[in-house]
């Protein structure tokens, strides 16, 4: 003889946790919607996009302040491990 109760509570329960799951992915979409909203407000309240002269000063206060730039290799010129660089296939 099964146990037919156990076996529908289990699928019940799975069921109820997918939904729960799904419920809960909305609510956290819905808040960084919220949030990227709010913030792009405050960012047109402030001016928007600094212009030149706005940009010049911050660079120039970013140096002042002991500020480095370092320039990164583009992604693409970086071997990965999936794929060995030219040396490594000869």
């Amino acid at each position: 003889m099964q146990d037919n109760i156990s076996d529908q509570t289990t699928t019940t329960d799975a069921k109820a946790q997918s939904r729960l799951d799904r419920a809960e992915r909305l609510r956290d979409r819905i808040r960084l919607s919220q949030s990227i909203t709010a913030h792009r407000a405050r960012i047109e309240a402030t001016g928007g996009k600094p212009g030149e002269d706005e940009t010049a000063r911050m660079i120039s206060e970013f140096l002042a302040r002991g500020g480095q730039v370092t320039i990164c290799p583009p992604a693409d010129a970086t071997p990965t491990n999936s794929e060995p660089d030219q040396s490594r296939r000869r």
